[in-house]
């Protein structure tokens, strides 16, 4: 049986979705290893697909040998570069390279080995991949994630996840944005809650709403799964609510980078800033100004699109 590596990018919602290709690979009779960061935490919720933390530097090239294969998503950590520098030098035919770009550009580095199509979702491109490239003949969008049985998917309906924050504070619609659309959501007989760090319970006024806590990254997902709806910025949580079967907002500065980066599993609306808004270059307002063109109306009329659901 070949033996294929899995290396993901480092958020969770890449860990997330480079499943996708370990579970196409895993259905067409790999003995598929993904290498994530943290991901191994939720090792219970995919019992088919081998996690492990990245190994380290002195560790990986003993480690590597044993692979027969070797997909890389690129990424500029140096340990990632570490990585594709062994297995170019060492095992060139045996790697492939998935650049993971928002855009259709051909001229970026490594586009030619997955191809990647900007005005599709990452999954839907890993999906085309497995098609199109790898010519699986059994091929899914699915990451095979399984809900363990103790848990009841979306057991409380009406309870809505709010993720306020992301990677980087430039993805974060304002907080006091996020508590006036939390009002709105109970005055409409939603129990809305926020997934925060504890520093960030300590450093923001709540107003008053439920903030959890955990202990690990699988009773989050437990949370999160028997939880009804999801909204939130561009943030792996969105990914993970998504591949658990809610129905997501997710609001974003950039429609072309939502349409690659979108959880992209469930039921899915993404909020933007209109896109009439000027953004010549040099002045680029609607990237600079987006927060204040999304309203709390505007999310609230893409919730209620899900909310039958």
């Amino acid at each position: 049986m070949e033996r294929c590596a899995v290396f993901s990018c480092l958020g969770l919602g890449d860990g997330l979705i480079s499943l996708v290709l370990s579970n196409n690979l895993h259905l067409n009779g790999k003995q598929v290893t993904t290498f994530h960061p943290f991901l191994e935490q939720l090792q219970q919720w995919f019992p088919h697909l081998l996690i492990r933390p990245f190994p380290s530097l002195e560790e990986a090239s003993s480690i590597l040998s044993q692979y027969d294969h070797f997909f890389i998503f690129l990424e500029k950590s140096p340990w990632m570069q570490a990585v594709l520098a062994h297995c170019q030098q060492h095992f060139p035919k045996k790697t492939t390279v998935l650049n993971p770009i928002a855009t259709a550009n051909r001229d970026y580095l490594y586009w030619e080995q997955g191809r990647f199509d900007g005005t599709r979702s990452f999954v839907e491109n890993l999906y085309a991949f497995c098609q199109d490239l790898l010519h699986f003949t059994v091929a899914t969008k699915s990451n095979g994630i399984v809900v363990p049985e103790d848990i009841k998917p979306r057991k409380m309906q009406r309870r809505v996840v709010i993720h306020p924050t992301s990677s980087t504070e430039g993805k974060n619609w304002p907080w006091e944005k996020y508590i006036d659309l939390a009002f709105e959501l109970q005055r409409n007989q939603f129990l809305p809650c926020f997934l925060l760090t504890p520093e960030e319970r300590r450093d923001r006024d709540s107003g008053g709403f439920e903030t959890p806590q955990f202990s690990s990254l699988s009773e989050i997902a437990s949370f999160v799964c028997e939880s009804g709806y999801m909204i939130g910025n561009d943030s792996g949580i969105g990914h993970l609510a998504s591949c658990l079967g809610l129905p997501t907002v997710t609001i974003c500065r950039s429609a072309q980078n939502a349409k690659f980066w979108r959880p992209a599993w469930a039921p899915g609306q993404v909020v933007t800033p209109f896109p009439w808004i000027p953004n010549l270059k040099g002045l680029r307002l609607r990237d600079r100004y987006w927060k204040k063109w999304i309203a709390v109306s505007k999310v609230m009329k893409s919730f209620h699109h899900h909310s039958a659901f």
